[in-house]
């Protein structure tokens, strides 16, 4: 019998949506990870700080999601925006 290693379970810190992505903007929320769920339409990201544009930044589908481990809490270097107009961005970050 072999030993399971467990994930310690992550505290919620907050949900919001982003409706408004026709220019970049950074995500918001304390805490050190993020999940991010493209809804609508496709929205690309970058979690470097610099703003992505519509051609270019790591490509989320629509109804596709991303986990990112921001380490040190800094979730505000993420920034998104929409590849077209209607994408909106849902976004749960945990401590």
């Amino acid at each position: 019998m072999g030993i399971k290693a467990v994930q310690e379970a992550r505290e919620i810190t907050g949900y919001h949506r982003m409706a408004t992505l026709t220019s970049a903007l950074p995500v918001s929320g304390t805490g050190s990870i993020v999940m991010i769920q493209a809804e609508a339409q496709n929205v690309r990201y970058r979690a470097d700080g610099v703003d992505p544009t519509a051609s270019i930044g790591m490509l989320l589908q629509a109804g596709e999601c991303h986990t990112l481990n921001m380490g040190s809490g800094q979730i505000g270097d993420i920034r998104v925006i929409g590849v077209v107009t209607g994408a909106i961005l849902n976004v749960t970050a945990f401590k």
